[in-house]
């Protein structure tokens, strides 16, 4: 008996030692367990140090190098995992947040279908003798991001402007990070400038950097070095390219600051910049009455990839690609983006195709509009419902550009070459209020979508954006009637004066008419108790005769019908609860059926 008992004893003593040694415990989590984890190996990925010992409920990094051509999508870890990509997108960081037990992790990895071959045309590579370089992509867009290129190539002398689809530059342009239409075989052609004489800049060194103080050539393009005198040339002081005759001017990359008044009247008529430059001003291009066109080239990692700003581009592609088809276009801001269920509308118009447009109110409605016009064509409708809490940009009045602009425009800084520069005021400085926005924030990589996450940048495991451009994620009616903000809006006709907001609506409102497009007017959703006290039942009646006697286009839906009890609203007073966009859609549907029978029969 005594033996038994002792052998008993010993196996169970052997017992709790090995329990101890195997990692982490579920029964005991009062003492200090340990967790080893192993991230395992697979195709198109290094991971450095992949096997960890931790203390359990604590996190764990591990750093992945991606092989060319391969993108990361997320590992098998069944809690929080954070992962941060470096700006080249082949550096990656996984941390692991509150590991509790011992385990191995997958990570999932994905090759890119899409194969883009860039062509040095003349440059050299920067990491090995090929004079060309392939890259493979994901299509998370339905164009693709190129290469911001000065990555890939060099030529001494001369600065990296863009892609062409031709060596000789007579095909397709395109800036470089900028979006282009994919097809098997597709090659870009680097586009080099060469440099201004240096002798033709007058400069002076000031703590390590060249100032540019003045120019005495008569070239008609001006290419500004990034270097003179083997200073990085930083700043470009006032006055230094005034009265100048030159027609373009490209800044290389590395210059930092354009002081007011650097071109004033001179004869520019259209500007290359990189989005590394950080301060610059309307003032810098006084008097420049013939400034037209701006181009922008991508030389930093975006930081609104996934916000829902790029949702924009995303829109802007699937418009392009019917800018053939007959289609209807929706637009206003984030009302619209939430407030249609467009495959109803796609079912209930057959012959036409249908893009919602709608991204933010808060952002001049004007430009947007250009670019939307530029896609459409005869027989086309646009249906237009104007938030009227920022009727100020909504209705096409306000001219002066804000950051929120360009962070529509940051995943393909082409798009904004289309405007007219001179329909616009602070252009420039709404540049910078750009790049003051984003300078702190996380640097992303093209491949990112919004449809991966939600309006409030959670990640979503469904597309948060449905092919139409609506905002596809379940939204519940809420529990009270009760206005979110507590910002009543003015539903009055003293609010909307005819020589500002109707009259400048109806000014662009008249540019689709003339091309054939059908504008059709309709009202934006808005909690009805969030409006202002003089929005009386009997004022609103007035508005909406107002705008049936003074808009250029019909007026196609009743004011009465665009308000709704808080119950169909969600997280604002005007974003709709997914049964309140159908609610909403029903009836445009209603009304737009009704606006087609009545032009039938004139």
């Amino acid at each position: 008996m005594g033996k038994r008992k002792l052998k008993t004893v010993f196996w169970v003593f052997l017992l709790l030692i090995v329990t101890g040694l195997i990692g982490c415990k579920q029964k005991e989590p009062e003492k200090e367990q340990l967790c080893h984890i192993v991230m395992e190996k697979g195709d198109g990925y290094q991971v450095t140090d992949s096997v960890r010992t931790i203390k359990s409920g604590s996190d764990v990094s591990f750093t992945v190098t991606l092989d060319n051509n391969w993108q990361l999508l997320g590992t098998d870890y069944h809690g929080e995992t954070e992962i941060t990509k470096d700006d080249d997108g082949k550096t990656v960081e996984i941390v692991l947040h509150e590991v509790k037990y011992s385990e191995s992790i997958c990570i999932q990895a994905e090759k890119g279908k899409y194969e883009i071959l860039y062509d040095a045309n003349g440059g050299q590579n920067t990491s090995g003798d090929s004079d060309r370089v392939s890259i493979c992509y994901r299509g998370t867009h339905q164009r693709i991001n190129t290469s911001i290129g000065t990555d890939l190539f060099f030529r001494k002398g001369y600065t990296l402007l863009g892609w062409n689809t031709r060596a000789d530059g007579s095909g397709q342009a395109v800036g470089l990070g900028s979006r282009i239409a994919w097809k098997a075989g597709l090659v870009l052609y680097a586009q080099w400038t060469p440099w201004t004489d240096e002798a033709d800049f007058i400069y002076k060194k000031v703590s390590g950097f060249a100032v540019i103080t003045g120019y005495s050539g008569k070239a008609q393009q001006i290419c500004i070095p990034p270097s003179l005198g083997g200073l990085p040339v930083r700043t470009i002081r006032e006055n230094a390219f005034a009265d100048t005759d030159c027609k373009t001017v490209i800044l290389s990359p590395g210059i930092y600051e354009i002081e007011k008044w650097a071109f004033r009247n001179s004869h520019l008529e259209q500007l290359y910049l990189y989005d590394d430059l950080e301060k610059i001003s309307d003032y810098a291009f006084q008097d420049c009455d013939m400034l037209h066109t701006l181009h922008i080239n991508a030389i930093e990692a975006p930081a609104y990839s996934g916000n829902y700003f790029d949702t924009f581009q995303d829109k802007y592609d699937r418009l392009l690609s019917m800018k053939d088809k007959k289609k209807i276009v929706l637009f206003s801001g984030s009302s619209t983006r939430f407030g249609y269920d467009s495959e109803m509308i796609d079912q209930a118009f057959p012959d036409y195709e249908v893009v919602n447009m709608g991204v933010f109110a808060y952002s001049p409605a004007l430009p947007q509009l250009e670019l939307i016009r530029s896609c459409m064509k005869e027989g086309d409708v646009l249906l237009d419902s104007p938030e009227f809490d920022a009727a100020n940009r909504q209705f096409c009045y306000q001219k002066e550009l804000d950051y929120a602009t360009f962070a529509m425009m940051e995943s393909d800084y082409d798009v904004f070459a289309q405007p007219d520069l001179r329909e616009y005021k602070q252009i420039f400085t709404a540049f910078t209020a750009y790049q003051d926005a984003r300078a702190d924030m996380e640097r992303k990589n093209y491949d990112v979508c919004a449809s991966e996450y939600d309006e409030d940048g959670n990640e979503v495991e469904e597309p948060s954006y449905n092919e139409y451009g609506d905002y596809v994620v379940y939204r519940p009616n809420s529990t009270s009637e009760k206005p979110i903000y507590g910002l009543p809006v003015n539903y009055t006709v003293n609010a909307y004066p005819k020589d500002t907001y109707i009259d400048s609506i109806n000014t662009e409102f008249q540019r689709f008419l003339d091309q054939g497009i059908k504008v059709y007017f309709t009202y934006s959703p808005r909690n009805k108790y969030a409006l202002s006290e003089d929005s009386t039942q009997e004022e609103r009646i007035r508005l909406h005769e107002y705008f049936k006697s003074q808009l250029n286009v019909p007026v196609i839906s009743e004011l009465e019908d665009s308000l709704y009890t808080g119950i169909y609203l969600y997280g604002t007073d005007n974003h709709l609860s997914t049964e309140g966009a159908q609610i909403r859609t029903e009836k445009v549907i209603r009304d737009l059926k009704e606006q087609f029978v009545k032009e039938e029969k004139k």
